[in-house]
């Protein structure tokens, strides 16, 4: 039901909305601590069940037990999580929040409780919520502590970068990352295909007598492909970079096509499907775009990185104000130290 859940649209168009609305009103920087003045130290208390838990997940992605490293960094992402999670809570961002509310007029009507029939009525979706937190329910769901630390994250980033860079941070930045926005080399062609199924053993035989047929320079690349085997993806192909014809045909196929002259015959080149004939219409060599050409893109990787950037600062500060504890016992054996 969780996993259900968690996939539902409604749940996630919700989330987001309420993040992105409060982050205003409810997200600011941590507060400057005068000097002499001591941070209250929580604890954070990682019990063997915990252990076990972080091992069994990590089992059953990895098919096998993690070692030291791997358990220590599994402990640290976990006391991460807890840590956005008792901030969140901290500034009350479960209050009113209508994801949380949706979530628990859901776990109300799974329970089959009294009026969960009508949650279209808001009046009836209230008490429902409300006796929700009167009963606890709120306490130790999954799905609201991952909703929580998420909108903690969120929060954080967006707090913490209000403005977009100058044009010359962003040119500079764009001159740092350019080679990610390059434009592979694409080409448009014409193919005449040959059907191993369909031709056997004549298969070489006939591609070679039909590449001579067509080379007639009276022979046009549209009427040359109707003298081949039909071919269930199309016999033309429009500015296909070498990833598109990969998929279409085989890396073999496109790592030889990707590179011919435009304006002849060339083959016959293997497909896992039989041979094929390539007529070469346009090739776009592989460039680079101006930085008006993608600006959206560079400015959106810029914010990103930045908003990372001070998620990690942010997480340096709350770190400090809590003390991770490993707590001994007989199901914890092996635990980082």
């Amino acid at each position: 039901m969780l996993k259900r859940l968690a996939s539902t649209p409604g749940f996630h168009f919700a989330f987001i909305g309420a993040a992105l609305y409060l982050t205003q009103a409810w997200w600011a920087p941590a507060p400057v601590r005068p000097r002499g003045v001591d941070v209250v130290v929580r604890q954070i208390a990682i019990s063997p069940a915990i252990l076990d838990g972080l091992r069994r997940s990590f089992r059953e992605t990895a098919a096998r037990d993690p070692n030291g490293e791997e358990l220590e960094a599994l402990v640290r992402d976990h006391a991460d999580s807890e840590i956005l999670y008792r901030e969140a809570l901290a500034r009350g961002l479960d209050k009113g929040d209508r994801s949380v509310k949706w979530r628990l007029v859901q776990k109300m009507q799974f329970l089959g409780e009294a009026g969960a029939e009508d949650t279209t009525d808001e009046a009836a979706r209230e008490a429902l919520y409300r006796e929700a937190l009167t009963l606890g329910l709120d306490r130790d769901d999954l799905v609201i502590r991952r909703l929580l630390i998420e909108k903690m994250r969120l929060l954080i980033k967006l707090g913490a970068v209000r403005e977009g860079p100058t044009d010359d941070e962003l040119r500079r930045y764009y001159e740092t990352t350019a080679e990610a926005y390059r434009q592979p080399a694409r080409v448009s062609l014409h193919h005449v295909f040959l059907s191993a199924d369909q031709r056997g053993d004549r298969l070489e035989e006939d591609a070679a007598a039909l590449l001579a047929r067509i080379r007639d320079p009276s022979m046009t690349p549209a009427a040359a492909v109707r003298l081949g085997d039909v071919f269930p993806l199309g016999h033309e192909l429009r500015g296909s970079s070498e990833h598109n014809l990969s998929k279409l045909l085989g890396p073999g196929f496109a790592g030889a096509a990707i590179g011919l002259s435009p304006n002849a015959w060339h083959g016959p080149i293997p497909s896992a499907y039989g041979l094929h004939l390539v007529w070469v219409d346009q090739r776009w060599e592989s460039s680079l775009p101006s930085l008006d050409a993608v600006r959206a893109q560079v400015l959106q990787r810029y914010l990103a990185e930045r908003r990372d950037a001070e998620l990690e600062k942010a997480m340096v500060r709350l770190r400090e104000q809590y003390r991770v504890e490993i707590v001994r016992g007989p199901a914890a054996s092996g635990e980082p130290n």
